[in-house]
């Protein structure tokens, strides 16, 4: 990344005419280019917006979002709650991605899964099969339970640790994935639902799964 300073171009062309020898000409501009590494600062907020929550996918009205009991208005954890095998959920206000970066470049933005879904005994559901992305908004969000999503998947990243339900993981890349999202300005923001497709073979029992946001300057 490359950021100009105009303060050091003055400063700079001030002491070459100081030091010039009385007399000497000098002509032409001083370049000075100040190189340093790309900042990024994010916020990630689940639950962003009123009006969050697990909409089962029906035909004709939609249903009033109602989250599990582990949500909360700009925070806690995306709760679906209870759900049923074989049936599919839209989380409506999920996330919300805030970036601000010094790189004029942009950024992207990645989203995997640490795991597949756990309950922590031996059961699992397939990350990819199950949960997805929808793009969203700020408000009014006009998602349903049939829209389109694009899968999660799990990390080909090295991930910090085994996950469990209250230790958030990180994932250190060697090769990055495709983005979810890829800004061209400095600061940006991402909203996102989820879709659940539950698996009509899935136990019954307490599943959870971390999805980790990462966001590289361009």
């Amino acid at each position: 990344m490359r950021a100009w300073w105009t303060a050091f171009i003055f400063v700079a062309a001030a002491a070459i005419a100081i030091i010039a020898p009385a007399g000497a000409q000098t002509s032409g501009n001083v370049d000075v280019r100040w190189y340093t590494s790309a900042i990024v600062q994010t916020a990630l907020t689940p639950n962003y917006a009123s009006g969050y929550g697990t909409v089962k996918a029906v035909f004709g009205t939609q249903p009033t979002p109602a989250p599990g009991a582990g949500a909360c208005l700009d925070g806690c954890a995306v709760d679906f709650g209870v759900v049923q095998a074989g049936l599919q959920y839209l989380y409506k206000y999920a996330a919300h991605l805030n970036v601000m970066t010094n790189d004029t470049a942009g950024f992207n933005v990645y989203a995997e899964g640490a795991a597949d879904f756990t309950d922590g005994a031996g059961n699992s559901m397939a990350l990819g099969q199950t949960l997805f992305y929808v793009p969203s908004v700020a408000s009014g969000d006009l998602n349903n339970g049939f829209t389109a999503g694009f899968p999660l998947q799990v990390t080909g990243g090295v991930v910090s640790g085994p996950p469990d339900p209250n230790t958030p993981p990180s994932i250190a890349y060697t090769t990055y994935p495709a983005p979810v999202y890829t800004s061209p300005s400095q600061n940006g923001d991402v909203y996102h639902d989820y879709e659940m497709k539950v698996p009509p073979t899935a136990n019954a029992s307490n599943y959870f799964v971390w999805i980790v946001y990462t966001v590289v300057a361009r």
